[in-house]
């Protein structure tokens, strides 16, 4: 009833309004902004700088697939300004190149391919790009794989591309599978952490008290701080998303997906802060919650032993394990939408669920 009053009454929207850009100025002045953008950098640069450290991010490289590839592969690798490698079929060949960054292309020889070396002719080869893949960038491969493979075989070559759409599916595993985690953790732990961190420093430095004899009350305290929970999260997940931009098939989906996460982590954020009265009793609570948080969405993307039956259904339904399924499936060719919206229900479920306790919560501490 009370939050439902504080919605509607212009003088608590502006009390809840001025509570949150207080906090947010307050940041900023303690360089709190700072210390959660340096943080999130800190967990995702790593992997953009690795590619860059051991300089082959931007060397072109080529998924080579055929009868005999891997004598060919051997032999652009070998060159100073090429990679290679060889995988069995196409769908090996398509999940190779959707699960890296950088400039590759993905090629298939015909099965002529000796022949048309001995005997000089011109190769035809089929060609297979990412969606995310720039017409230049395109263009640049062909031409480079076109000299570099007539310079090898000395025979006229063509490439030919005859899918540039290649998207990840669900078991492709690389840079995708890094981005996911990153926009997980970027989701979670900021607010997780921080919503907590500004409900104890009220209690602490007893301003609580002194908002709750002002205008202000206890709900519209809650409402401002889950506000500055949504902005803190908001810049973590625009930060991840900057460097990753490119890749994403389904906007919708993913923004829907970050939006129920978000509002997942400052719920169950404002309930440990309104649960403990001070940092030493809800430090290890927010430890802990974070692990049980952050553990379902790491095990469906790294973990690849098979689990016993219940526990996959319950890693599969807890709301992180259904956020990073819904934040690959934004990645992908093609959204299933039952699965979508189950996995959607579940995560506002769990958020309802916590609203109640949270509610509770500030009821008990109004009495």
């Amino acid at each position: 009833m009370e939050l439902r009053m504080a919605a509607r009454n212009p003088n608590h929207l502006k009390i809840i309004l001025a509570i949150a850009l207080n906090d947010i100025a307050q940041a900023i002045k303690d360089r709190m902004i700072l210390g959660v953008i340096i943080g999130i950098l800190l967990l995702i640069l790593p992997s953009q700088l690795l590619p860059i450290i051991l300089q082959n991010e931007n060397t072109p490289l080529a998924v080579i697939s055929g009868r005999e590839p891997t004598a060919l592969a051997n032999a652009l690798t070998n060159l100073p300004d090429t990679n290679a490698f060889t995988v069995n079929n196409l769908p090996d060949l398509q999940d190779a190149i959707a699960s890296r960054n950088g400039n590759i292309i993905g090629l298939v020889l015909p099965e002529d391919f000796s022949v048309k070396v001995t005997t000089k002719e011109q190769i035809n080869i089929q060609a297979y790009l990412t969606h995310w893949t720039e017409s230049n960038d395109a263009a640049m491969l062909i031409n480079h794989f076109e000299d570099k493979i007539h310079l090898l075989t000395d025979s006229p070559v063509e490439i030919t591309i005859v899918d540039d759409q290649v998207y990840p599916d669900e078991d492709t595993r690389g840079s995708q599978v890094m981005f996911i985690l990153q926009l997980v953790n970027a989701i979670l732990i900021t607010s997780l952490v921080l919503v907590p961190y500004l409900m104890m420093v009220e209690k602490e430095t007893h301003t609580l008290d002194v908002l709750l004899v002002s205008p202000a009350s206890l709900t519209d305290l809650v409402i401002g701080k889950s506000l500055v929970g949504v902005f803190y999260s908001a810049i973590a997940v625009i930060i991840v998303l900057l460097l990753n931009i490119k890749i994403v098939a389904h906007w919708p989906l993913l923004l829907l997906s970050v939006l129920s996460g978000i509002t997942f982590a400052v719920i169950a954020g404002l309930f440990i802060g309104l649960s403990f009265e001070n940092f030493q009793q809800a430090t290890f609570t927010m430890s802990i919650v974070v692990m049980i948080a952050m553990a379902p969405a790491f095990i469906k993307l790294i973990l690849t032993v098979s689990l016993p039956k219940v526990l996959d259904t319950i890693v599969t339904w807890l709301p992180s394990g259904q956020l990073a399924e819904l934040l690959f499936m934004s990645l992908m060719q093609s959204v299933n939408l039952q699965s979508a919206m189950l996995g959607l229900s579940s995560i506002w479920i769990a958020n309802f669920i916590l609203f109640g306790l949270t509610i509770s919560q500030i009821r008990r501490q109004m009495k």
